[in-house]
């Protein structure tokens, strides 16, 4: 399959108002993202092991129910759907909104730039009080991910490298920033930058490369 005249729906790929269905998901989302933060700081030495237990108990349940619910994995997986629900928008482990592993990442994909900010919570902590190092360079692969499609095409991360100038805080708004470098041939080359009031605190650069058929990450 070709790409598309427009190769940003290979990221966006038709994102209409969100519907009811949708915006149920969305909030159960949400739900087990704050599920996530909480136990990941679970104070281990002070909680009743006996309280827990139960509360193991109850999010088990929670499983054997969502277990039973309609899955896209029965129709090929989330990347194989076409719509909404096939996006990078929605599916991304890094921007995704329908992921609960994604950090609250959003990107806006414009024709010179792609922009996007997050505020990153204590659950996606390295070094105290800041980022750890993997998330900041998988936030920079998503983005350029987004970035990318703006030169008409869709390819796979070749080469990606970041600079980590200073370390990123949590629970302060990151701007993010991405443009085209060049083009040449089936190799897409984009840069970005990240901030915080102000000052950079990271770079990044990547080298994409598009399938020799036209066809690309969806």
């Amino acid at each position: 399959m070709s790409l598309p005249p427009d190769a940003r729906t290979t990221y966006v790929s038709l994102d209409p108002p969100e519907n009811d269905h949708r915006a149920a998901k969305h909030r159960l989302v949400r739900e087990v993202k704050r599920v996530i933060e909480l136990v990941a700081h679970l104070d281990s030495d002070a909680f009743d092991p006996g309280a827990v237990d139960t509360l193991a108990a109850r999010v088990h349940e929670l499983g054997d129910i969502l277990e039973g619910m309609p899955s896209l994995h029965a129709r090929g997986g989330l990347g194989s759907q076409p719509g909404p629900q096939g996006s990078l928008l929605e599916r991304s482990g890094i921007s995704g909104r329908s992921n609960p592993l994604a950090p609250p990442v959003q990107w806006t994909v414009g024709e010179e730039r792609t922009t996007g900010s997050a505020v990153y919570s204590p659950a996606y902590e390295g070094p105290v009080g800041h980022v750890h190092g993997g998330f900041v360079a998988a936030a920079f692969d998503d983005l350029m991910g987004a970035a990318q499609v703006t030169s008409g095409q869709a390819g796979y991360t070749g080469t990606l490298t970041v600079r980590m100038i200073r370390p990123t805080p949590l629970g302060r708004r990151i701007d993010y920033e991405a443009g085209i470098d060049r083009v040449e041939g089936r190799k897409i080359w984009v840069w970005a930058t990240s901030s915080w009031d102000g000052e950079r605190l990271a770079e990044a650069s990547i080298v994409f490369i598009a399938p020799r058929d036209g066809t690309g990450p969806r």
